[in-house]
């Protein structure tokens, strides 16, 4: 029965002795910053961000009520936020030097060790990235600036045909009001010629 329940209650136990850790992996360029998350449900001593590749080192150590130790290297260039059962760290200003591996570390009655997380700093982005970028362009931003240039074409026609219509309405208009002239015939004084016919007689 002991060893039934001991089956029983060793997931629920390891579930709670396990680092989550995210990302596990960034890209970020030179100057700039990444987040990386640490978060257990287990009870904590307290939490390391530490980088292990290429070297190792403790990047910094937080427990709760108590100031952090902060690698030198890091000094000025590093936040926290959250509490050590779920710590956001925040590396900013990155150098091309601070590519490598970062590993949350738990500490319960021993370490517990998060999966890890790989920053690459880079001083351009990949051409990996810069290619989504230009698909981006090609799949969006091309037929966004084609629809736009439909409509645009769209809207000069018809400024067009109305135009075209105002012009022709008004010529209908200019027909409809012009003046009638009417010719009256004075027949009063009509103007009959007879025909002279010879006298043969005389």
């Amino acid at each position: 029965m002991v060893g039934l329940l001991g089956l029983l209650l060793f997931p629920l136990l390891q579930a709670n002795r396990e680092v989550c850790q995210s990302p596990l992996r960034t890209i970020a360029l030179e100057g700039d910053s990444v987040n990386i998350t640490c978060s257990t449900p287990g009870t904590l001593r307290g939490i390391y961000l530490k980088q292990t590749w290429p070297s190792i080192s403790d990047v910094i150590y937080y427990e709760d009520g108590l100031e952090p130790t902060v690698d030198p290297r890091f000094q000025g260039r590093i936040a926290y936020s959250g509490l050590q059962s779920n710590l956001t760290i925040s590396l900013y200003h990155l150098q091309l030097a601070d590519t490598g591996g970062y590993t949350c570390v738990a500490i319960m009655d021993d370490e517990i060790f998060g999966p890890g997380t790989l920053v690459m700093v880079t001083d351009q982005l990949p051409q990996a990235v810069n290619t989504c970028q230009e698909s981006w362009l090609i799949h969006f931003a091309f037929p966004t600036a084609l629809a736009v240039g439909f409509f645009l074409v769209g809207l000069g026609l018809g400024a067009v045909c109305m135009l075209k219509r105002t012009q022709i309405q008004k010529l209908c208009c200019a027909k409809d009001k012009s003046p009638v002239y009417v010719i009256y015939e004075d027949m009063s004084h009509s103007r009959c010629n007879t025909m002279s016919i010879p006298n043969q007689y005389q």
